[in-house]
């Protein structure tokens, strides 16, 4: 089952997204270290979503969904306009960044470390940003809570 959140693109948001992301991995009983790491590549995902695409508007939204395949657990992220090539994009190295002592540049970096799974897949209007992390093992009672709306 996919538990979803519909929010506007505004930064204050992000908590709000955290936040339901840290509470449906929580009620899949996924571990602390693959949790907070979760939590912490889609709130990059979305960071990148409002300000880059969306300008932090606060008129436009995202929608975030959760749920669990096998043994990967997947976010995706629906926003609309034209994706960042997220999947084939390649970060640049650490070591860069702080020698160049570049403003951003990190969050892109983290979500490939962190995600096992990156995809774009483009709808008509839409696009969603596919992230996985396969769990070391099936999770007891794992189930998620949310609304039913689709993506």
């Amino acid at each position: 089952m996919k538990s979803y959140l519909k929010v506007r693109c505004n930064k204050e948001q992000l908590a709000t997204i955290r936040s339901f992301v840290h509470d449906q991995l929580q009620a899949m009983q996924v571990p602390a270290p693959d949790s907070d790491q979760i939590v912490l590549a889609v709130d990059e995902a979305c960071a990148n979503c409002m300000i880059h695409q969306h300008q932090c508007d606060g008129y436009s939204t995202i929608e975030v969904a959760i749920y669990k395949e096998g043994d990967t657990l997947y976010t995706e992220i629906k926003d609309t306009g034209s994706p960042f090539s997220l999947d084939t994009y390649q970060p640049r190295q650490l070591s860069d960044i702080v020698r160049s002592r570049s403003k951003g540049g990190l969050g892109i970096a983290l979500i490939h470390k962190i995600m096992d799974v990156i995809k774009v897949e483009e709808g008509i209007g839409f696009y969603i940003y596919k992230l996985g992390k396969k769990l070391d093992g099936p999770a007891p009672g794992a189930s998620g809570r949310g609304t039913s709306s689709p993506l």
